[in-house]
């Protein structure tokens, strides 16, 4: 579509973020010519600052003063920039917004490991004091090895089920354990201090 620079300009729209969704507001627009917006969005790349925008909605709706974008991941940043389209023309592209899309939940607070018998470990933690948590993924990592990553382990259904056993280790391996609480969306929490043992 080409661009019609006569057509409103969209620099001044407000930002509200939150957990797994950013808002948008803006002052009506009262020119009758418009038809409806669109919405632009970039992903900022760590380590560079390209910008490469794509078009991810359309408001076909030229009364509307609100948008908000559902598809994110929490803690990522964004650029936005909105544009005012009539029939066959698009205005210039408004001010680049940049967003960081909120932190995810806070670390579960507390997390302690004991030797439970030949080869067991359990793993105790505080529940997460957040509603809207449902489970806990638990993650391990083998102490002392070439591999640093930390792995899958378990997942724990339920925000009130602060523990897990963990038979699976190898006697004498020294093993560090932490807690990423969920939400009933998926989001994960930032994840626990490691708390570390060796396998008796």
């Amino acid at each position: 579509m080409d661009v019609d620079s006569s057509l409103p300009v969209m620099n001044h729209v407000k930002v509200l973020v939150g957990k797994s969704s950013v808002g948008f507001e803006w002052p009506a627009i009262k020119d009758t010519r418009i038809k409806g917006f669109y919405v632009y969005r970039a992903e900022a790349t760590p380590g560079t600052t390209d910008q490469k925008f794509y078009r991810i909605a359309t408001v076909s709706d030229p009364y509307a003063t609100h948008y908000v974008d559902k598809d994110i991941t929490p803690n990522q940043r964004y650029y936005y920039m909105f544009t005012t389209y009539d029939l066959t023309h698009e205005s210039p592209r408004g001010t680049v917004l940049k967003v960081h899309a909120s932190s995810p939940f806070r670390a579960v607070d507390f997390i302690k490991v004991y030797s439970r018998g030949s080869g067991v470990v359990k793993v105790l933690w505080k529940p997460h004091s957040d509603p809207g948590i449902v489970g806990y993924i638990l993650q391990r990592r083998l102490e002392g090895g070439a591999d640093k990553a930390w792995h899958y382990l378990a997942k724990i259904q339920g925000r009130l089920v602060p523990e897990y056993i963990d038979a699976s280790g190898v006697k004498g391996s020294k093993y560090s354990y932490r807690v990423l609480a969920q939400s009933s969306t998926g989001i994960l929490s930032v994840p626990s201090r490691a708390a570390t043992l060796t396998v008796r």
